[in-house]
């Protein structure tokens, strides 16, 4: 082996056993954040609420949005639900279930004892949640788990109302 080879073999090693020097600290400190920053990215989900996407569908002028960001750590989901032509609206949930299947609750964004008149263009709720918030077939599991129905397109957002206590504006969230 000549020796511009084996400099070069040498160089290597020393390198990788730096490389994994610095990944065991950052690791066996759980600051992954340290090593990964540029790969480290807030996830973001949206939805637009219909009447037509209720099940059964309703007839309403409502409409509206909910957007939802994922911590980079993942513990942690805030969330922003507006509403247009929306008239007393009771409650706002997350719930598991694909398009045109009504499903369990999972996570509540919206409950008032105290019914909210007409809404125009509007914010109706916005909040953080964790996992402790998470109910019904999530209960005691992870954000992670929301996460995943999420993206696997079996999550859905709606608000109740007086007159449409079920639900007067779904839609599915991606």
């Amino acid at each position: 082996m000549s020796s511009k080879t084996k400099v070069l073999a040498l160089t290597t090693i020393i390198g990788a056993l730096g490389l994994a020097m610095v990944s065991t600290a950052c690791l066996s400190s759980n600051n992954l954040t340290a090593i990964l920053p540029a790969f480290a990215q807030q996830q973001k989900f949206t939805a637009s609420m219909t009447g037509s996407e209720e099940v059964p569908p309703k007839n309403t002028q409502a409409t509206g949005t909910a957007e939802f960001n994922l911590s980079v750590d993942g513990k942690n989901l805030s969330y922003k639900v507006s509403a247009m032509n929306l008239n007393h609206a009771t409650m706002a949930h997350i719930h598991s279930g694909k398009a045109g299947v009504n499903g369990p609750v999972v996570l509540v964004i919206y409950d008032s004892n105290t019914r909210s008149g007409p809404m125009g263009p509007g914010i109706l709720s916005q909040g953080n949640a964790t996992s402790a918030n998470l109910e019904g077939p999530l209960a005691g599991k992870q954000m992670s788990d929301l996460v995943n129905l999420i993206k696997s397109g079996e999550a859905y957002v709606n608000v109740h109302t007086v007159q449409n206590s079920k639900g007067e504006i779904r839609g599915q969230i991606s």
